[in-house]
């Protein structure tokens, strides 16, 4: 596959930056790894992960503003998914060329 460069318009590079300084922490990341494989409440997040309720909160709400995940409501809970395909796509092919 052949790169066409572009240079790139300001707003879409630090769209881009806001997007990988999000991924850039380990928490945030194995958050978004388990809403790549299903929908979570904090809660269940918080028992997977082994992390507080109220880091996973913190972490969500970073994930959220960067535009990686989104949540609606399911009763008094509020469940978590990815935003949408590309961030799962991303996701996938960072952790397979770190598998390389």
């Amino acid at each position: 596959m052949t790169y066409q460069f572009q240079d790139l318009e300001t707003a879409t590079v630090e769209s881009v930056t806001t997007f990988f300084k999000a991924l850039s922490d380990g928490t945030r990341l194995r958050i978004v790894n388990l809403l790549a494989h299903e929908d979570c409440s904090v809660g269940h997040i918080a028992h997977t992960l082994n992390i507080s309720q109220s880091n996973v909160s913190h972490q969500l709400r970073i994930l959220k503003t960067a535009n990686l995940v989104k949540a609606h409501r399911n009763g008094q809970s509020m469940i978590y998914s990815i935003d949408d395909t590309h961030v799962s796509s991303i996701l996938n092919q960072s952790i397979n060329h770190a598998s390389h």
